[in-house]
């Protein structure tokens, strides 16, 4: 099993693409070592593939780190499911996660984060709480979704060495995170990795 995001940045003509489109070219590259297993198309799309247990966390943290940029924001769906066929351009790979990652992404609609896998019954359980964390997420400004990024990719670090690295102080981050609902998004991050391990390993 392996998990594929599909995403596209919104509002991306309103800025110059060098603003997300490099950190988010940088972020991948540190992220996932395998520049096969990503790629940035079309302008603005973009495609992963990665492990499922790391899935949600990895669109969460592109998520914050697109949502630093003021106007912009970013569509994501998440296929989990058999990879067929796999070659050196991701966008020319198939098999059953790249399926359930293209017909998620055609059914987001109005919403930033949904997922497909092969359990009916995940889908029905998570796809409601990823409608909730869009809807949080969706609302960060620019320094919330800084606080977010940096708290959870430097989430083995003390608060205090956050706010040394973003530049800020200790006080001010902790607010930040407190508006991110970042305890609460990481608990349901752990809460996708459990139930993810129980229906998918």
């Amino acid at each position: 099993m392996i998990a594929v995001i599909t995403g596209d940045i919104v509002n991306s003509r309103s800025v110059d693409p060098n603003e997300w489109h490099i950190p988010l070219r940088n972020f991948l590259s540190k992220a996932i070592t395998d520049q096969t297993k990503w790629e940035i198309y079309r302008g603005d799309s973009f495609q992963i593939q990665t492990d499922i247990s790391s899935a949600f966390e990895l669109m969460l943290l592109i998520k914050a780190l697109i949502k630093q940029v003021p106007k912009l924001d970013v569509r994501m769906s998440l296929g989990i499911g058999e990879s067929e066929y796999e070659v050196e351009k991701i966008t020319e790979s198939y098999g059953q996660a790249y399926i359930n990652s293209g017909e998620a992404f055609e059914g987001l609609k109005d919403k930033t984060l949904l997922l497909k896998t092969p359990s009916k019954d995940f889908d029905e359980y998570f796809n409601p709480i990823l409608g909730v964390v869009s809807f949080i997420a969706d609302q960060w400004k620019p320094e919330t979704a800084r606080a977010f990024f940096y708290g959870l990719y430097y989430k083995d670090e003390l608060q205090k060495e956050i706010s040394e690295k973003m530049g800020i102080n200790n006080t001010t981050l902790s607010r930040a995170l407190k508006r991110a609902a970042f305890d609460e998004l990481t608990s349901i991050l752990n809460l996708y990795s459990n139930k993810v391990k129980l229906c998918f390993s």
